[in-house]
């Protein structure tokens, strides 16, 4: 049994996007350890919306990535729902630490 191209491609990509998500929650750690004075800054946020919009998208992330793993990729739909949110997951921790880092 042969799968369709779709599925083929929806498990490549969400399988690219855990492992970026991983490399991109990953970074701080090791950056802390290897240059903890760059990590030492103090973050504010000036909303309580900028503090639980990301912790919702966070949520909404790790709602898909049980399934999506619990199934072993095999949903084509959740596959590419969860690429989607992988991307903006993606996009939201990059411009976190560009902020970051850009103060010091």
């Amino acid at each position: 049994m042969s799968s369709s191209k779709n599925h083929t491609i929806s498990k490549i990509v969400a399988k690219a996007m855990l492992r970026i998500t991983i490399i991109l929650i990953a970074f701080p750690i090791i950056v802390y350890f290897t240059n903890p004075e760059v990590m030492s800054q103090r973050i504010f946020f000036p909303h309580r919306w900028a503090f639980i919009f990301p912790i919702l998208l966070l949520l909404v992330f790790i709602a898909f990535l049980i399934p999506v793993l619990r199934d072993k990729y095999t949903k084509t739909e959740y596959n590419w729902l969860f690429s989607l949110t992988g991307i903006f997951v993606c996009l939201y921790l990059v411009l976190f630490y560009t902020r970051i880092l850009s103060v010091s």
